[in-house]
């Protein structure tokens, strides 16, 4: 999709530029401040309450801690993540004699790109994507609506009103379709699981992902915000798509500054919660960020696992796992990557002239979404072990048999990457990895990518040792 349009998008504003002129503007739905009440006066946050990894406490089965990962991939990796989400509904867990689905333990989720809309959709209505997931998004033809937002001259305003883009537009076709008004406030009495849907801040290079936590750092409000431009910033492929803009309120939180920032900026520049305060500290700066320019999330992480990293941070910084949160009831954890990225063949490689302004978008986007795939991979395994050793110690620091009656060291952790690639026919592989990336897919596609997430989740060699090792086996 993003090459054809990329073609075309010069041809649609040529002819329809003077209609345009007259056609309807939308609005734009801006982000709104956070109110005095909800600010914090304890020092430990900007606010209290709201969307965050820390009010939502009703987890799944007291000893397991269960995370799943939406990879961005347009149609093609919602379709492959939805058929994920149904094997772990028909995946049966027994854990301390409590028999449960495996979907029904998982407590945070994370999306990009086109797996924002599983994840989503889920994130809204749980049980009711199984039903009408696929009649209101997968069996769509949503490249039209792309295309309407191009060609179609009442929704040409974008081109003359600078406060409406063509993904504010496209953020009202996903509520139309799928949302229907829904904002953060409905995922907030919808309870676990917490999902950071995350977008790409253009300005400071860095991932954004949708959470009270990130939102304090604007002084603003994420309960009011519509969940369709959270999804829309998500998957806004750049070129094709103009920015979500956020705008700071920053002059509003009276110089309020989280304390894990404080503690995390000190001497040593190469530790990651270093990192990720010097990273928030672009955003308290009132000076330095007036807007925050949103696309797709993928630009920064494809496989939607820096959202993961960053929680798993908090739960081993000694701010985060002593003083606010008490994890030694877990035992097991499990990390799963729903990852229906598309290969790539090279195929490029055998021509000499790389010189079709398709190809070599196609080509440097593909690189910079993908090429960092297998360090991010790499980086949430090691901050998993990790986050199992922290949790460890806790718990021995209590005795050498918890109140559970466990050993206090019978704690492990599990990392499944459910993937495309590892589908086992490898003619059916490459014709799925082969689906281009776009908005809009053929039927019989839908039905392939929804089984082979499914079968991904049956024959996952890691999800059955982490069922077996609930089971003592």
């Amino acid at each position: 999709m993003p090459g054809r349009l990329w073609r075309n998008c010069g041809i649609a504003v040529a002819l329809f530029g003077a209609l345009a002129m007259a056609g309807c503007s939308g609005t734009a739905t801006m982000n709104k401040p956070l109110s005095p009440a909800a600010l914090s006066n304890d020092n430990l946050s900007i606010s209290h309450g709201g969307y965050r990894l820390f009010s939502l406490k009703d987890f799944g089965s007291p000893d397991v801690l269960v995370a799943l990962s939406f990879s961005g991939g347009g149609m093609r990796s919602a379709a492959f993540g939805y058929g994920v989400l149904r094997g772990m509904r028909d995946y049966p867990i027994t854990s301390e004699g409590r028999t449960v689905r495996l979907l029904d333990d998982v407590d945070m989720m994370s999306s990009v790109s086109g797996g924002s809309f599983p994840a989503a959709y889920y994130g809204l209505y749980r049980d009711k994507i199984f039903t009408d997931f696929e009649k209101d998004f997968l069996n769509r033809d949503i490249e039209n609506y792309v295309w309407g937002t191009y060609l179609i001259p009442w929704h040409l305003g974008w081109l003359v009103d600078p406060n409406y883009g063509t993904n504010d537009r496209m953020a009202e076709v996903y509520d139309k379709l799928m949302f229907h008004g829904a904002t953060y406030a409905d995922l907030i009495r919808a309870g676990r699981p917490l999902l950071a849907i995350a977008a790409t801040d253009v300005d400071h290079e860095l991932a954004f992902p949708f959470l009270q936590s990130e939102f304090d750092l604007l002084c603003s409000d994420l309960t009011s915000y519509p969940l369709a431009r959270a999804v829309a910033a998500s998957n806004g492929f750049p070129v094709v798509f103009t920015p979500i803009t956020l705008k700071s309120y920053r002059p509003q939180c009276a110089g309020r500054v989280p304390e894990w920032i404080h503690e995390n900026s000190g001497d040593d520049p190469f530790s990651r919660l270093h990192r990720e305060a010097d990273s928030a500290a672009l955003y308290l700066d009132a000076d330095r960020t007036h807007y925050v320019h949103l696309m797709d999330g993928g630009i920064s992480d494809n496989l939607a696992m820096r959202s993961m990293i960053s929680a798993m941070l908090v739960f081993t910084s000694e701010a985060g796992a002593d003083e606010r949160y008490d994890l030694t009831h877990i035992r097991r954890i499990l990390l799963i990557s729903a990852d229906g990225q598309a290969a790539n063949d090279g195929a490029t490689a055998k021509t000499q002239h790389l010189s079709g302004i398709g190809q070599i978008f196609n080509a440097v986007s593909g690189t910079q979404i993908d090429s960092y795939n297998f360090e991010t991979m790499v980086l949430a395994k090691e901050e998993l072990d990790d986050l199992r050793n922290t949790i460890r110690k806790q718990r021995c620091e209590k005795g050498p048999v918890s109140p559970d009656g466990h050993p206090c060291d019978d704690v492990k952790s599990f990392f499944a990457h459910l993937s495309l690639a590892g589908i086992a026919d490898a003619t059916e592989r490459q014709k799925l990895q082969q689906i281009p990336t776009g908005l809009s897919l053929e039927p019989g596609d839908v039905t392939k990518l929804v089984a082979a997430g499914e079968k991904q989740v049956k024959d996952s060699v890691d999800l059955a040792a982490f069922r077996d090792s609930l089971a003592g086996k």
